[in-house]
């Protein structure tokens, strides 16, 4: 039996084909935002929702291998026993701004960049594990993934996509990079071993029972983002992923690391050991619509885009910068705020609904253009994951911001099929038959010229207030 987990933010999600048929669980747990900078998780809850899926595989079989996507940037501080002494903190925590800073200030941020291809951020390792070390007695620490393979298996180990994403590891010499453990006072021994995404990791007998298996395994998989380049099939500079869910990001591999050379824009992972993504990422995606649901008492999600199809395009004259959990790339401050620009007594929820999606949107734009200008390419095939793919009107939205053809695919959860993919991989299956049976195309969505234009004018207006604001963020 074959069977993929992708440990995402807000849920864990299990894939599967059982009697010819594709199905789907879902177990979703808790994020808490204890003040404006922190954005904490419960480890053993995650182990807890991921441990009740893997029980719902049913017994086909008398082997088991589980292939894994997991959320980047997170880490959870451990004891000597490995178990948790802090919260999970995800990528949106930023209380190691400060840290960041110190780096930054003492090194310079190519310094990093240079080396991991992952900008100084406080969303990597390197400025929340000083941030840890001075306030927990952490002495291990790992991602929420390999936090759940040392508790099923017994192994402490991470892959090179996740490590990739860490700020920590080297992406010339595809190893933890040593002269960033001695900054951060990280010995080799308080984080996993690093191992390839297609090696499998044999889970504990007596859970391996518990599912129902003689044997079970963990195929280590990657990062979440990343694998949905897999799972979408778009594995070469001609194709892309769009992603919009919790956050957003844009995608394209190359067979090797790129950095960008006249600043710093974007980051570099890794798929496996051929193949690299470059890319950015957004931390306002669908967290601004939970913002505007909670805040302006809509319904639920579906209310937010029926509203937004109310108000034109521009929002009658609303900006809306959607930086409420500061900003990742293309300029990395932290520090930013949202900030809703052109508001007037005539104005209804339903400009601020659109001038929100449209927002984020123009932040898509941003690391369209940044990939774009890095990588020297231009996608012409762009695949549409994430939630925001439930929504065609917000499709048609982006495919009209960025004036590019959008597909979205027959795939519900790429992020999960492409840790499928990698599980099949591992075990020498034809990986390029599998996707051209099972990966069909949904729906494209083609952007219409006129409203292109529009939003080109738009989107300098947009450009024009984010820079005007940069001073006020970041005076003293």
């Amino acid at each position: 039996m074959i069977a993929a987990i992708d440990i995402g933010t807000e849920s864990a999600r299990l894939v599967f084909k059982f009697n010819g048929e594709w199905k789907v669980l879902k177990k979703s747990y808790r994020i808490s935002f204890p003040s404006p900078e922190a954005v904490e998780q419960d480890p053993e809850e995650i182990l807890s929702a991921v441990y009740s899926l893997l029980k719902q595989i049913p017994k086909e079989g008398n082997v088991l291998h589980v292939g894994m996507s997991s959320v980047f940037h997170s880490v959870v501080g451990l004891d000597e026993d490995f178990d948790p002494v802090t919260p999970l903190l995800n990528w949106a925590d930023r209380r190691s701004f400060r840290e960041k800073e110190e780096l930054e200030k003492k090194y310079g941020t190519r310094f990093f960049y240079e080396r991991t291809a992952c900008p100084l951020h406080p969303m990597y390792w390197p400025s929340k594990i000083l941030w840890m070390k001075r306030n927990s007695n952490a002495r291990k620490f790992c991602s929420i993934k390999s936090y759940v393979v040392k508790k099923l298996t017994g192994r402490f180990v991470e892959e090179l996509s996740l490590a990739s994403g860490t700020g920590m590891m080297n992406v010339h010499t595809l190893d933890w990079d040593e002269e960033i453990l001695s900054i951060a006072g990280v010995e080799r021994e308080m984080l996993p071993e690093l191992a390839s995404p297609y090696t499998r990791v044999k889970m504990k007998n007596e859970v391996a029972k518990e599912l129902g298996y003689k044997e079970a395994y963990f195929v280590l998989g990657g990062g979440d983002g990343v694998m949905t380049n897999v799972g979408a099939n778009a594995m070469d500079p001609n194709s892309a992923t769009v992603t919009i869910g919790t956050s957003g990001a844009f995608r394209v591999v190359l067979d090797r690391p790129v950095i960008d050379q006249e600043g710093i824009s974007t980051w570099c992972y890794l798929i496996d050991e051929q193949n690299y993504v470059l890319g950015g990422a957004i931390n306002n995606g669908g967290i601004v619509l939970m913002w505007l649901k909670d805040v302006m008492k809509f319904d639920g999600y579906e209310e937010i885009i029926e509203e937004a199809k109310k108000s034109p395009i521009g929002a009658n004259g609303l900006v809306f910068l959607p930086f409420l959990n500061g900003e990742r790339a293309p300029h990395w401050r932290e520090r930013y705020r949202g900030v809703l620009v052109g508001l007037t007594s005539s104005h209804r929820k339903s400009d601020i609904a659109r001038a929100a999606l449209e927002g984020i949107c123009f932040r898509i734009k941003d690391i369209y253009n940044a990939v774009k200008r890095v990588g020297d390419v231009d996608p012409v095939r762009i695949v549409a994951t994430g939630g925001f793919t439930s929504s065609p009107y917000w499709v048609q939205l982006l495919s009209d911001v960025l004036g590019k053809s959008i597909t979205v695919t027959s795939v519900e959860n790429p992020s999960a099929f492409g840790a499928y993919v990698m599980a099949l991989k591992s075990l020498g299956e034809d990986v390029t038959g599998f996707l051209e049976h099972e990966l069909g195309t949904k729906k494209v969505f083609r952007h219409d010229p006129g409203k292109n234009f529009q939003y080109e004018k738009l989107y300098e207006d947009y450009r024009y207030l984010y820079e005007k604001l940069v001073d006020y963020f970041y005076r003293e």
